[in-house]
């Protein structure tokens, strides 16, 4: 029988341009002023898992450095590459298994300081055809996608992108962990200088460097430590196939079928109803609209109507990164753990500025390889399935 899991606490740090902490600084920092909110100590946790990537830190086994600072010495840790919802997932899976009680989950993400991050993301690509030509990249692919997207639905165009675009930037000055870029005007962005076509400089994602760490419990740990437990009532992972021209870009079968295993495990049969919010990973402002349709959040083809009529803003009818999302800053592996974190305060009712009224229930997404090829999906609830 499944193991009723929650998030019980979380630390996150203030995206930036140029931390002046190193990665081994930010894990350390976090976890302890986390174990020492929660007034318990290392011995606590019962596995730790690090959310880091060889390609992205410069060295091999990239947490060998970072055991020591999380607190995970002489502890069972483990590692998970990419994008750190994965790394709550295989927490969650380790506390299902019955051998554990507690998880510590830790990012620390120096995307906009100390590498680049097209070059890392670059070596998913297949090493003999793709990489060597330049014409596929998360850039390129994303162009695709979005015009894609625009044939297929033609009242959907650029200025629309643009629009989406500057959602995010204006939902993100509202959260102080975010980058607080003033936003730009849907002028400016629709202006700006031109990357693959329709995709433009300003509907990109600013990466930072940041860091956030979180704890998972078991029902009988979590009503221990903390009064407001948020509950993981589904989860639901699934990877399509590997090259995007073999793949619809804008139905996104892999991401529907890590949704449909969340909705199930969650027992949600029409999201429009049952969610309400959801913090979504996007790299583009292109994506929004794509993403947030495989997920059953709006119709096939509504998002030009959806920013039009405000439907997914912060007091619409279904929220989508009320935070600003990745348009709040993108430490590259790291997005997706803030995306959960930002719906943990929300739950919570401690997103101050981006509270969205009434939060109950909330969906949050990650994904990985160029045009999304692998999503993770999870609902989290502030009072756990009656």
């Amino acid at each position: 029988m499944k193991r009723r899991v929650a998030i019980v606490g979380y630390k996150l740090m203030k995206n930036t341009r140029a931390s002046e902490w190193t990665r081994e600084r930010i894990y350390y920092e976090l976890s302890k002023s986390l174990l020492e909110e929660l007034e318990i100590k290392r011995e606590d946790i019962d596995t730790f898992i690090f959310a880091s990537n060889d390609f992205a830190d410069g060295r091999t086994i990239s947490e060998v450095y970072l055991v020591q600072r999380m607190g995970a010495y002489m502890r069972d840790e483990s590692k998970v590459e990419q994008e750190a919802l994965n790394a709550c997932l295989y927490a969650w899976l380790r506390i299902q298994s019955g051998e554990y009680d507690t998880a510590m989950v830790g990012m620390a993400s120096l995307a906009s300081s100390q590498f680049k991050p097209l070059l890392v993301q670059n070596h998913e690509l297949d090493p003999v055809y793709e990489r060597p030509r330049g014409l596929i990249n998360f850039y390129s692919g994303a162009g695709f996608q979005a015009r894609a997207y625009m044939e297929r639905f033609k009242n959907f165009t650029e200025s629309h992108i643009a629009r989406y675009a500057e959602k995010g930037y204006r939902n993100a000055l509202k959260n102080q962990y975010s980058l607080q870029i003033i936003p730009p005007s849907i002028e400016k962005i629709e202006n700006s200088d031109p990357i693959y076509l329709p995709i433009r400089e300003l509907e990109v994602a600013p990466y930072a460097d940041g860091g956030g760490v979180v704890i998972l419990a078991s029902a009988e740990k979590a009503k221990k430590l903390t009064k407001k437990p948020v509950w993981i009532e589904g989860v639901g992972s699934a990877q399509d196939t590997y090259w995007i021209g073999e793949r619809d870009l804008v139905k996104l079968d892999g991401l529907r079928e890590a949704a449909r295993r969340a909705y199930r495990m969650a027992g949600i049969k029409n999201p429009k109803k049952e969610i309400s919010f959801a913090e979504v990973q996007t790299f583009f402002a292109s994506e929004e609209p794509v993403i947030a349709e495989a997920l059953g959040l709006f119709e096939e083809g509504s998002g030009a109507e959806v920013i039009e009529k405000g439907l997914s803003e912060i007091d619409g009818k279904i929220p989508v990164n009320p935070s600003g999302g990745s348009f709040g800053g993108n430490p590259m592996g790291g997005t997706s753990l803030i995306g959960l974190i930002n719906a943990v305060k929300q739950l919570r009712e401690e997103a101050d500025d981006f509270q969205v009224e009434k939060a109950k229930r909330a969906l949050v997404h990650s994904q990985d390889g160029v045009c999304a090829q692998h999503n993770t999906v999870m609902i989290l609830s502030a009072g756990g399935k009656k």
